[in-house]
């Protein structure tokens, strides 16, 4: 009780919507991706995902943006449809995001309050998949085949 306390605590009092208007405000700038600073925006099980899908010098999971469900945009904005908190420290979010007048997607992000304020813990996108999970997935089975391969050396 009081580790949940000290974290409330420490944290920035900022609403998960505020939050997530905050990240897709930075589609603002060009160039801007989340996967450039993941810790920034994610959760450190997320993020630590993230960047182990981009190591080892093969293609991973990832193959776009996961926060629009895309590759390449023009201009990226997102509407907050609902959000849930069922407790301090977490909350679910559902957005429509618009990558153009005729191209939209359907999100739902997983959010978990941090020292450092809200950060997504996880991603479903369209397909209904878990982006964690996923990237789980693919990263365990890339690393242990490699693990194999140097066994049989």
């Amino acid at each position: 009780m009081l580790t949940w306390l000290a974290l409330v605590a420490a944290a920035p009092s900022q609403t998960p919507t505020a939050f997530i208007q905050q990240v897709y405000a930075e589609y603002r700038h060009q160039g801007f991706s989340p996967l450039a600073r993941p810790e920034k925006f994610f959760s450190s099980t997320l993020a630590a995902a993230i960047r182990k899908d981009g190591s080892g010098g093969e293609v991973g999971y990832l193959d776009g943006d996961p926060l629009c469900d895309c590759q390449d945009y023009d201009r990226i904005s997102a509407s907050v449809r609902s959000v849930s908190q069922p407790s301090p420290q977490k909350a679910s979010a559902r957005l429509h995001v618009l990558l153009s007048p005729r191209e939209a997607r359907d999100l739902s992000l997983s959010l978990v309050m941090t020292r450092s304020g809200w950060r997504i813990s996880d991603v479903v996108g369209p397909d209904r998949q878990s982006l964690l999970a996923e990237l789980q997935r693919s990263n365990a089975r890339r690393f242990s085949h490699r693990r194999s391969a140097r066994h049989r050396k």
